[in-house]
């Protein structure tokens, strides 16, 4: 986290990818400016008992920040343990994923799929 804080970064487009077992995915696209979310949008892709069509669902658009990822990973306690990765140019947590292999279902991932650094 300190070598993302280092680079200071504060108007950024980021798009994080969530994907919720086979339940539901949903991308969401935020736009920081001076730290703070300026524009936030998601779209859904349909899972495969959606019947080809999905609903966007609500959500906190700073969880999907830079700041947001480095929560989610430090909230994480589970075990077994999460598989982060981190970005090798910027830092930030490029995926975080989850699978209990003693529970159906229970997988999921979040999974930075686009990242713009703005002047």
């Amino acid at each position: 986290e300190q070598a993302w804080l280092a680079q200071a970064i504060t108007d950024y487009r980021i798009e994080v990818l969530v994907v919720n077992s086979i339940w539901h995915a949903q991308s969401h696209q935020i736009t920081v400016h001076a730290g703070q979310v300026a524009d936030a949008a998601a779209s859904c892709i349909p899972a495969p008992f959606e019947g080809g069509q999905c609903r966007v669902e609500a959500f906190t658009a700073e969880d999907f920040t830079a700041a947001g990822l480095f929560r989610k990973v430090r909230s994480l306690s589970t075990t077994p343990p999460a598989e982060i990765t981190y970005d090798p140019a910027y830092h930030f947590p490029s995926q975080i994923a989850f699978d209990d292999p003693n529970l159906v279902d229970e997988d999921w991932m979040w999974r930075v799929t686009g990242f713009e650094v703005l002047k």
